[in-house]
């Protein structure tokens, strides 16, 4: 069993090839992330040629496309699941207390999609019961599709450079053990590991949200005027 050491390697190497995305480096995922005929779409996105606008389905039962419908213009927060493996990766009970801690910028500010990695047993209605069971709140999916098309956005949001990492052998799947998140309109990607605290991964995410904007002039620095005067008249007097 890998020590501790070896996993935050394998967890280094994903957020590796993440950060190439945000720089504009040409990354090669293990797999060539082809999709069948017929599901990808034609988009004018200014990354729709990194990230597959392929058709899938959520937990509503609603067909959408991922590239336009969910990360065009947006920060999102992504995780691989399944329903089956939950138990030994129970990440979506740590993500439910991310979602609370958001609150309603949920769905506004930022965007939550779990992608199934079993699509076969995982359908809609599976995926709703599970998201009901869990308590999961508007602005956060579930999603599904064919096999083919699940598998390469796996491979593509979770992409491996095909290196090695030191006592690993060839570089590891890290989909179940990682977030991605990042802001689609400036560029911005990153990662973080699936476990970590709630409040931890809510920072993650302010780095990327817009924040509001001062209104005025500068603000003075430092003691008000007055103050400063009162103090020196103390000073002199007792001098």
């Amino acid at each position: 069993m890998a020590n501790r050491r070896e996993v935050l390697a394998g967890l280094a190497a994903g957020a590796a090839a993440v950060s190439g995305v945000a720089l504009g480096v040409p990354t090669t995922t293990a797999a060539e992330n082809k999709f069948p005929d017929g599901c990808r779409e034609f988009s004018v996105g200014p990354n729709a040629d990194y990230f597959p606008n392929v058709t899938v389905q959520t937990h509503e039962n609603q067909k959408a496309l991922f590239y336009d419908d969910f990360l065009r213009d947006k920060t999102v927060m992504i995780n691989c699941m399944s329903v089956k493996n939950d138990s030994v990766y129970p990440v979506t009970e740590n993500l439910v207390k991310v979602q609370r801690l958001l609150g309603n910028r949920v769905g506004r500010d930022v965007f939550m999609y779990s992608i199934t990695v079993d699509p076969e047993n995982d359908t809609p209605r599976v995926l709703r019961a599970f998201a009901e069971k869990h308590g999961v709140g508007p602005g956060w999916l579930f999603l599904t599709g064919e096999t083919e098309v699940i598998e390469g956005l796996r491979g593509r949001l979770f992409a491996h450079s095909g290196g090695h990492v030191h006592g690993l052998g060839p570089t590891q799947d890290c989909s179940l053990g990682l977030i991605q998140y990042g802001n689609e309109a400036i560029g911005l990607w990153g990662s973080v590991p699936s476990k970590a605290s709630p409040e931890w991964i809510v920072e993650r995410l302010s780095w990327l949200t817009p924040r509001q904007r001062s209104v005025g002039p500068p603000k003075r620095r430092g003691p008000v005027a007055m103050a400063w005067t009162q103090q020196s008249s103390r000073i002199q007097d007792n001098s």
